[in-house]
């Protein structure tokens, strides 16, 4: 995991920049997709937890950064719920296809979820929109897991160490 951090910063830097300077311009079905999020989740996915979990910091902090919204909150929402999601996935049997669109849907829900009641404890004004685009926002991010999860996939595979038979 070590070198994981060195890669993580950077990639998230840049899909927070692309998050919110790009995406806003092209939103799909008038959604904009968490692009730090959905990378992280299937790095979490790949990896195992504690790779989710500093991926899901790393990418929530820098999207506070670029936010109005109080610093940490992202990471923490991004955290818990990447963790509850991997935690249910090593319940279930193995699948490429169906388990990371499930699991993206579900940890959408957590995700915003949590962070609207973070933003209402904290007493940041919150919009209710969040809250009804919370359905329409996880059928967004399963759909579009797929490709990130697999490009990950592919990286992961191409570039990963292999282990040294003797």
């Amino acid at each position: 995991m070590g070198s994981s951090i060195y890669l993580a910063v950077p990639v998230m830097i840049l899909l927070a920049v692309v998050q919110t300077a790009v995406l806003p311009r092209f939103p799909i079905l008038g959604l904009i997709p968490q692009l730090p999020f959905l990378v992280a989740l299937s790095r979490g996915l790949l990896r195992g937890v504690n790779e989710g979990i500093v991926w899901a910091f790393i990418g929530g902090i820098c999207l506070d950064l670029f936010s109005v919204g109080p610093v940490g909150a992202t990471a923490l929402a991004f955290m818990f719920s990447i963790v509850a999601v991997i935690w249910i996935e090593n319940a279930m049997p193995a699948n490429r296809f169906f388990i990371p669109i499930i699991m993206a849907a579900l940890a959408t829900l957590i995700y915003l979820f949590v962070y609207f009641l973070l933003l209402r404890l904290l007493n940041y004004p919150s919009n209710w929109q969040l809250l009804t685009d919370l359905l329409p926002t996880a059928l967004l991010h399963g759909a579009l897991v797929l490709p990130v999860y697999w490009i990950m996939s592919f990286l992961e595979q191409r570039f990963r160490p292999r282990p040294v038979k003797i």
